[in-house]
């Protein structure tokens, strides 16, 4: 953690060597190099940042970005938080072409912070606020006279602010007046909007009609399942973004072609059943609407702040997958469609057991094998109707709790990987009539136990 006095004595010397500078009428020769040098990078070591190190892993110098470069990429454990893009003094960075490069660096590598100086100004831009006007993605701009009254403001640019979320916490304030709906309405709706793209986009591809409806209904929930899966990965920061550049980055492949070769490498690092070869990665689906479904896994429509897969808990994803499994594809004039179906819904036995129903049946459960001095390891606990996995996942926990008593709630960071795979390879198993179903559970519990 930074010396917050100590920070605020440097950068007042930094403005005052700047103001001696263009007291002496050297300004414009002052070129962009040593600006970076004498102001830019002394600036953000101040912060907190390490620049210094031959810029070392968590600063690193002219990153290349989809034929572009930016000037520097700050990271915090390798995963990219920021971009900035470094002029000379005397360039005036309110011109539109500079905060236009500034922004579509960010933007096109899915990174949310952008921020453009020549150090006499400091311009940070949100690049996933949805906005016709650039100057509606400006989320503050520092004069270097404000460096010192404004302070705390600069501080949101500290690396202790980037690793606390803490700018992250101010941008959800600045777009609190923005409505919105709960987190759970919002993304079943987006779910359900991305189930209904895919499947229409498959199906109208498939000019011989070869497909099956089931065959369909199992490639969507395959695709959804792995894009939900890596955008978790991105959320914990196990991955830097992975999506978005995929998405936004022109090249001469179609997005579908660069979704294979990404889930093939994920096959290699993640080993599960999720990556494995699969009919979906055959079908042709266009670009426009898997850019529309990427896109909508990051961002509702209409909310200012991206989706966290790594705070959504799973109770809340696994409520959202009940609703979900209940929707199934109808046929219409012109296409399909999604409908809840009532009978569909009663055959498969697609009812959600609340939280504090599934916290008593298993409280129960464990207090029995305590109370008969059974070994935890030799229990094995099924569900016949697993549905998206919500009491397998509590039970995970209860396992996790029993084998491990002196890890807490909060901090499942001590438990080996080895201990919650045998877990999952030996205590809890799940049936369900519907194949979908076993996917979404298998996903769930995958989400619980992944790992960097």
């Amino acid at each position: 953690m930074v010396d917050q006095e100590e920070t605020r004595r440097e950068i007042q010397n930094l403005v005052f060597k700047y103001k001696r500078i263009v007291d002496s009428g050297q300004i414009n020769e002052y070129n962009e190099e040593n600006t970076k040098k004498d102001f830019i990078l002394p600036l953000f070591h101040a912060l907190g940042w390490d620049t210094e190190n031959d810029m070392g892993d968590e600063v690193t110098a002219e990153k290349k970005v989809s034929k572009g470069r930016v000037d520097y990429a700050f990271r915090i454990s390798d995963i990219p938080k920021f971009f900035l893009e470094a002029k000379a003094i005397h360039v005036n960075v309110d011109d539109r072409k500079w905060i236009d490069q500034a922004i579509n660096y960010s933007y096109l590598k899915g990174v949310t912070w952008a921020v453009l100086t020549n150090f006499k100004k400091i311009k940070v831009f949100n690049t996933e606020i949805k906005a016709s006007n650039v100057h509606t993605m400006q989320f503050f701009e520092l004069e270097y006279s404000d460096f010192i009254t404004k302070f705390d403001k600069l501080l949101l640019l500290s690396r202790d602010s980037f690793k606390s979320k803490q700018i992250d916490h101010v941008a959800e304030d600045w777009g609190k007046k923005l409505p919105r709906r709960p987190l759970d309405k919002r993304l079943f709706s987006d779910l359900a909007n991305t189930r209904e793209i895919l499947s229409q986009n498959i199906i109208r591809n498939d000019s011989k009609k070869t497909l099956k409806p089931e065959e369909v209904e199992e490639s969507v929930q395959r695709i959804i399942s792995r894009l939900i899966f890596i955008r978790t990965l991105e959320d914990k920061e196990f991955e830097e973004p992975l999506l978005i550049p995929l998405s936004r980055e022109k090249q001469n492949k179609s997005i579908i072609t660069k979704l294979n070769a990404l889930y093939r490498r994920l096959n290699e690092t993640y080993d599960s059943k999720l990556f494995e070869p699969h009919l979906c990665e055959d079908l042709k689906i266009d670009d426009y609407p898997l850019r529309i479904v990427i896109e909508g896994l990051y961002r509702s429509e209409e909310q200012l702040q991206n989706y966290d897969f790594d705070a959504i808990d799973a109770d809340i994803l696994g409520g959202i997958y009940e609703e979900y499994l209940s929707f199934i594809l109808k046929k219409i004039k012109g296409g399909f469609k999604l409908n809840d179906d009532s009978v569909h819904k009663k055959l498969k036995g697609i009812y959600y057991t609340p939280k504090y129903i599934v916290d008593y049946i298993l409280r129960t459960i464990f207090e029995e094998i305590k109370s008969q001095n059974l070994n935890i390891s030799d229990i094995k606990l099924i569900d016949p109707a697993c549905g998206s996995g919500s009491f397998l996942i509590k039970a995970y926990d209860y396992f996790l709790k029993e084998k491990l008593p002196t890890v807490s709630d909060n901090d499942v960071t001590q438990v080996k990987y080895e201990d919650k795979l045998q877990i999952l390879q030996n205590n809890i198993y799940g049936i369900d009539l519907d194949p979908t179903a076993v996917e979404i559970t298998q996903l769930n519990l995958f989400l619980k136990s992944v790992e960097k």
